[in-house]
């Protein structure tokens, strides 16, 4: 990168996204680091290579809702063009009492090429004159400086390359935004950053043998172990093979963080096991993920935080994680167009 941009958005999650999507078309220009390999951070899609094809695993955000008018307007869009359809108006829950079922509510909005293909979408542009968002991955943010003469920053990547922005927005979850820049907030924000809690969540996935009728394409669960668990292959245009994605709750993700993975699989199968029968462990292929920052807890009030040319994202109560995120990104744009005003 030869120039700095207006603005440089450190992690590619949906709220980043969304914000610079929306930046873009204001006519500012954006470049977009993020750590992973791939975007959309916690609205994850994993891509396993089973006998020759591509099976897609969403083993994060499982599904979103639509209560938002930006979004809203956005919808027909979306399933139009098959990006996005509804999968449940919402789920049943099992208890010890046995499963018991809910009345329909509102939507449950799914992505059949998975999760992530939403954050792509932002990426990418919906419209055909959109040109792509630059994006570099496998950029991983260790430091930063800020210019006190031009009043820009300055991102400093693992391997020493540098990145600078006229604003910088941190996409990130509050403890690793608070790490990165502790030396220049003030301290109503890091305040506000340090309130910020959030709850841990193992996953597993499970590619099964077989799998007997189930009368549900995903579960609440009310258990020490688990929390939650879906038919992830209900979502896609070709449902096979049968794909079970497991959340193990708060409170055991917690006391356990530190699992290896094939010990948290193990648990996770086991506790399965005894709630649905044996047929959870007959598996092809099974693999488990920590999602240490999984869901916030406690949140600050706003959708965003803002320091002058330093703005965070994430960590407000604009909703739930999925849903949240993008009116984050959304709102942080609308404050860094005004900000940016010539």
């Amino acid at each position: 990168m030869t120039h700095s941009p207006d603005v440089l958005i450190v992690g590619a999650g949906l709220a980043g996204l969304a914000a610079g999507r929306d930046l873009a078309r204001a006519g500012l220009s954006v470049h977009i680091l993020d750590k992973s390999r791939g975007v959309s951070g916690r609205a994850a899609t994993r891509w396993l290579e089973l006998d020759g094809r591509i099976v897609r695993v969403d083993h994060g955000a499982q599904y979103f809702t639509a209560k938002n008018d930006q979004l809203r307007i956005l919808l027909p869009d979306l399933v139009k063009h098959g990006i996005v359809r509804e999968w449940a108006q919402g789920f049943p829950v099992l208890n010890k009492s046995g499963i018991k079922s809910r009345k329909a509510g509102h939507p449950r909005y799914i992505c059949p090429d998975g999760m992530s293909t939403l954050g792509k979408v932002f990426l990418q542009g919906l419209e055909s004159h959109e040109k792509p968002l630059p994006l570099e991955t496998k950029a991983l943010v260790t430091a930063l400086h800020k210019n006190q003469h031009e009043a820009d920053w300055r991102v400093v990547l693992e391997d020493g390359q540098v990145r600078s922005g006229r604003t910088l927005v941190l996409n990130m979850p509050a403890p690793q935004a608070l790490q990165l820049a502790e030396g220049f907030l003030r301290p109503e924000v890091r305040a506000a950053l340090e309130a910020v809690r959030y709850a841990p969540c193992w996953a597993a996935i499970l590619v099964l043998e077989h799998l007997p009728y189930l009368d549900w394409v995903g579960l609440e669960i009310e258990h020490p172990v688990l929390a939650w668990a879906a038919l992830d292959h209900t979502k896609r245009a070709v449902p096979d093979p049968p794909v079970l994605v497991l959340h193990a709750s708060a409170e055991w993700s917690q006391k356990n963080l530190e699992l290896t993975l094939a010990e948290a699989l193990s648990r996770i199968i086991e506790a399965a096991q005894e709630l649905f029968g044996p047929w959870v462990g007959r598996c092809r292929t099974a693999m488990a993920h920590r999602w240490r920052y999984a869901l916030p807890t406690q949140t600050h009030p706003w959708p965003f935080l803002a320091q002058d040319n330093l703005v965070f994202l994430g960590g407000g109560g604009g909703g739930p994680p999925h849903e949240g995120g993008r009116q984050s990104g959304w709102a942080a744009a609308e404050y860094l167009i005004e900000y940016l005003k010539p």
